[in-house]
């Protein structure tokens, strides 16, 4: 019982630090985006600031506090919103280390969030229903959204299947997705003998 307990204080804590990360993140956003309508208004009016864009496109940007872009030494990516579960959680960087996924969810493997073509996302699945545990309670027809920290874009996707396969099965990795932007989203299963997918699809 004391084992159970920890378990859900586990969840609760690692949630709130998530939460107040993503306040942060979304702080870095909305800079990104206020930057964009000021460079954009400025360039009707003097097109000479093209040339300055130009030339400063390959350093920070000014104002933004690019340290939003990193949580608990790892490279955020985006963020993965799933109000039907009501969680939400930065996407790390394509992962290279088991011990990535004791942080948050990560790439796994695709093109990139919000980009054409398939991403994979994978998360733990843990009983308390942190990360990924709570996958097994959303549906076909839920929606997830994706901000990605490269342009700051918001996209919705709709899941349109859910199924469990074999761990050694990748066969939704490359999948064709006529031009549009997907997501899978994938946590183990039995002992991880299998694997929980879910695939969604931008909206």
């Amino acid at each position: 019982a004391g084992f159970l307990v920890y378990k859900y204080y586990e969840k609760y804590k690692i949630n709130d630090d998530t939460n107040e990360y993503l306040g942060e993140f979304d702080n870095y956003i909305n800079q990104i985006a206020e930057n964009n309508t000021v460079e954009d208004e400025n360039l009707l009016y003097d097109p000479e600031l093209e040339n300055q864009a130009v030339n400063e496109q390959n350093g920070p940007v000014r104002g933004i506090n690019t340290n939003a872009l990193n949580y608990r030494g790892y490279k955020v990516e985006g963020k993965l919103e799933m109000p039907s579960v009501n969680l939400q959680y930065p996407v790390l960087e394509q992962m290279t280390n088991a011990n990535e996924l004791e942080v948050s969810i990560a790439i796994q493997y695709g093109v990139g969030l919000n980009k054409v073509g398939n991403t994979v996302i994978i998360g733990h699945n843990y009983r308390s229903g942190l990360f990924f545990g709570s996958n097994k309670n959303m549906k076909v027809g839920d929606i997830v959204y994706i901000t990605d920290s490269e342009t700051g874009t918001k996209v919705a996707y709709q899941i349109y299947n859910k199924y469990t396969t074999e761990e050694a099965d990748t066969s939704f990795y490359n999948r064709n997705t006529n031009g549009k932007r997907e997501v899978s989203l994938v946590t183990c299963q039995s002992n991880n003998d299998y694997r929980l997918v879910i695939l969604a699809r931008e909206i």
